[in-house]
Parts: structure tokens; sequence; C-alpha cells
């Protein structure tokens, strides 16, 4: 049985290739996917400013199911096109464009229909997106729980926007984020004093699921909330007591959900 499309609102957007997706059904974009109980949303990713399609783009999808935050994402085609499919029906979802530190708007929407397009915007020409959104939520209530406390769980994430790991960290009240021209950023703990050690600034190390990462801030770039199980802050005395004298500027402690 075929579909028709239901058009999410959004701008008109500047298309250089023909809208291929028009007119196809669910089962032209999802092969063996179940209309009964799955929905799937397709698109192009353009940047506006630069009037062009976005190849190469992830597009994910993140939404809450079982008290549990649940992903899935794709790579936008040589056309820009993505086919999201395997989303479960009558489901709020948020959609988002990322390439490299790029991030599109988000865009909700509840999967209603079987088959939907979402035409979605990043910029590749302007700063990477600010999220005021997430600023608001830092400064109080219940949900800043993940930007204060020393200990963030997979449920203190569960009903913020879907952002990276740095996101959320680079606004946590007991870290501060600082670009020194040797060395990039690097993360310090706000509660101990910066130190120069032999010209370097001594930095919060970063170990996910206790592998230590050389570049700690990029790794928390690439890392999605909706992988996180759990994530500690240690002050020095903390680290030191878990690492020894490796733990002594302090240490932020990623688990992902797959471990």
């Amino acid at each position: 049985m075929r579909h028709p499309f239901v058009r999410l609102q959004g701008p008109v957007l500047f298309l250089v290739v023909a809208n291929s997706a028009v007119a196809q059904s669910f089962v032209d974009f999802c092969p063996g996917g179940d209309e009964a109980t799955q929905a799937a949303v397709v698109g192009y990713v353009t940047d506006p400013e630069a009037e062009t399609i976005v190849p190469g783009a992830t597009v994910a999808a993140s939404w809450v199911q079982d008290d549990a935050r649940r992903r899935i994402e794709v790579q936008t085609d040589i056309q820009g096109l993505y086919a999201l499919c395997g989303l479960p029906r009558e489901t709020e979802v948020v959609l988002r464009a990322l390439l490299g530190d790029r991030r599109g708007e988000a865009v909700p929407y509840t999967t209603s229909a079987t088959l939907a397009q979402s035409d979605l915007l990043i910029s590749l020409t302007g700063e990477p997106e600010t999220r005021e959104e997430v600023g608001s939520l830092a400064a109080g209530g219940g949900r800043g729980q993940a930007f204060s406390s020393e200990v963030i769980r997979a449920e203190d994430l569960l009903h913020l926007p879907e952002m990276s790991v740095y996101e959320l960290l680079r606004r946590h009240q007991l870290l501060r984020f600082d670009r020194v021209s040797t060395l990039g950023e690097v993360i310090l703990l706000t509660s101990a004093t910066s130190s120069l050690r032999a010209g370097r600034l001594q930095s919060v190390q970063v170990r996910i699921n206790e592998r230590r990462e050389v570049d700690g801030v990029a790794a928390i770039r690439d890392l999605s909330i909706d992988e996180i199980g759990r994530i500690e802050i240690l002050t020095r005395t903390e680290a030191s007591a878990r690492y020894g004298g490796d733990g002594f500027v302090g240490a932020i402690v990623i688990t992902t959900r797959d471990r």
C-alpha cells in the first residue's frame, strides 16, 4: 500500500536537485520495515546561506521510550538526501542534522504518519550553533541536575534536548573550558587553581570506559548524551585515590550505555 507524504512545517528551502522523495512510498525507503508499527522520515539537508545541499551529514532522531533515551542516525547521500527508518509510531522524536561541530536546529515531530518529509537546515558558513535552550536548563530547575551534580546518570539526561557530551559539560558548574594557544581547548575544575607545569596547563583528564583519552575535548565532542550511562566528575583527591598520581588534576569518568 502506498502512503502519501506528510510534509513537516518548516521554511521553504533552496534545493539544487529534483525532489526524488516525492510520490514514493514507505517501502521504497524502508524495505523490510513494518508499516503497522514503524514510521519513517525522509528529506534533504541543506545550507541555505551557501545555497547548497550537504552530503555526508549525520541526521539523528532521538526520543524517550521505556524510561530510556533512544537514538538512531543515518548519513545523507551525495544528493543530501536522508531516510530515517525504524522510528516508533505515535512517539515524539527530535530530528537534527550534524556535521562535525555544526549542529542544525532541532525539529520536533510526532510520528503519527507512516511516512513524512522534513528538510533540515545546517550552516556551514556561520559559527556553530549556540544552544540557548541548554543555557536556560543549566540555570536551574529539576533538569539542572545534569549541569551541577558530581555524578550524572542516564536518567538525568532523559528530557534534555539532543546534544553532545561536550555541550553538556561546557555548561557544567564544576568545570570550565580554557583555550590555550599551544594546546587548544582544555578542561579545568572550577574548584582547582590553574597550574602551569613546564609551560603546559594541567587539564582534567577524560576517561571513557576507563580508557584515558589523549585529547579529551575531541573525544567528548563526538559523543552524544544518548550514549551515556554515567558521568563522574572527580576532584583531585578523588581522582588520585582512584588512579594514583595519574589523577592529580582531577578526572571526568564517562561510562557509556553499552558497558
